[in-house]
């Protein structure tokens, strides 16, 4: 049983510690993710002599590792607890940065592995618990508001971050990047520490981990977030490659773009999570027309060819992404919610799928890659954005 739940967490104490994991999550950690970005994927663009096909097969092998490895690793995560293991996670982190700090094109084959490999563990040991804390921590009434004002965070510092990211990488190098995000993480993980442990465990074994991914009762959400996984990977790995070779590898100018595209959709971030806790029927609504209206903006997207395109482009889709995905994350969480003392068990079947996703498909943007340009790949997150809609409230626990 989950020692902290609803029926015996009281509201303050309850905000108290949704606003210690916002600050170590969205803050602290946020910095340091908003400063590396658009930036890793670059940096690992160049470093492998821009072949996509490398990057590409990097971020789908942390992908793949992680889903193996992620029901083994919950039993860890049981020994030293939910909470604890967020500030384990980080450390890892702190250690991929350290390698990325030393990583050259000489050495690429050489430390890329140990990279990967700080990657998987951080992923074992942050998701699961992130999103099982932030589920306990967060309250129905109110958490598409919740929800909102964590990615409007996450946007603010988007608007910061690339720029910042920019000139540093400009002026003294990616080594200069990843030294200031070390230090960010390690804050994080400190952070960490005075995060609540909620003495949530992991009851299943690894069969029936797998047994309940392929049920067919969870099939429509697991899509769902199978889906959600290969759009966001695109985003996070593959539109920043194509800014690289639209604006000729100017790392300022594409920091400079990105800041200004991300600074003008925070407040709508805001607006549209409030509405939506007073509006609860219009979530699958608002999700249906979010979802199309993003898969409109990737198609867009494959056509610009200058930096003010990009900032227009990137302007509507970023909007529009918000109404597809604000949703998309109350529903999630809701969902997530109701499962009761299988909310981490839940979660895990939810990162396995999306990670499946985000996997296969950059496997196939990869390949692709090899034949047309990048931007034509773009189609492949278009129609996993369509796909969101399967998501559903899952009232069901999963036993």
């Amino acid at each position: 049983m989950h020692a902290l739940s609803k029926s015996r967490f009281r509201k303050g104490k309850e905000d108290e510690s949704f606003i210690k994991l916002f600050v170590a999550k969205r803050l602290i950690q946020g910095a340091a993710i908003a400063l590396l970005g658009i930036f890793l994927p670059i940096f690992l663009y160049e470093v492998s002599g821009q072949q996509f096909v490398v990057v590409g097969s990097y971020y789908a092998a942390v992908s793949l590792l992680y889903v193996l490895f992620l029901a083994p690793g919950m039993k860890v995560v049981n020994r030293i607890g939910f909470s604890h293991t967020l500030a384990l996670g980080a450390l890892f982190c702190v250690f991929m940065n350290l390698f990325l700090f030393f990583l050259t094109e000489a050495n690429f084959a050489l430390l890329l592995p140990f990279v990967l490999f700080s990657a998987v563990v951080y992923n074992i040991f942050h998701w699961v618990p992130f999103q099982v804390d932030f589920i306990l921590f967060s309250r129905k009434e109110s958490r598409s508001r919740q929800v909102s004002m964590s990615l409007a965070t996450r946007t603010f510092l988007g608007v910061v971050g690339p720029l910042l990211a920019g000139f540093i990488v400009a002026n003294a190098g990616y080594g200069a990047l990843f030294g200031t995000a070390l230090v960010l993480m390690l804050a994080a993980s400190i952070s960490y520490l005075i995060v609540p442990e909620t003495n949530t465990k992991f009851t299943w074994t690894v069969r029936r981990t797998w047994y309940k991914f392929f049920d067919k009762d969870n099939r429509k959400v697991l899509t769902a977030e199978y889906a959600f996984g290969a759009e966001t990977i695109v985003n996070l790995v593959v539109w920043p490659v194509f800014l690289f070779e639209i604006l000729d590898g100017n790392v300022l100018e594409i920091g400079a773009v990105s800041t200004i595209v991300v600074a003008a959709t925070v407040v709508i971030q805001l607006l549209l999570g409030g509405y939506l806790d007073k509006h609860v029927g219009s979530l699958k609504k608002t999700l249906q027309y979010g979802t199309v209206l993003n898969a409109i903006g990737w198609i867009i997207k494959i056509f610009v060819l200058s930096t003010v395109q990009i900032f227009f482009v990137g302007l509507y889709h970023n909007i529009v992404r918000l109404f597809a995905r604000t949703p998309y994350f109350s529903i999630i969480y809701d969902a997530s919610a109701e499962q009761g003392r299988y909310i981490d068990e839940f979660t895990v079947l939810r990162e396995m799928a999306h990670h499946l996703g985000r996997a296969t498909s950059l496997i196939v943007v990869a390949f692709l890659s090899i034949f047309i340009p990048i931007g034509w790949t773009f189609l492949i997150a278009a129609t996993a954005s369509i796909a969101f809609n399967l998501v559903q409230y899952t009232h069901k626990q999963q036993g």
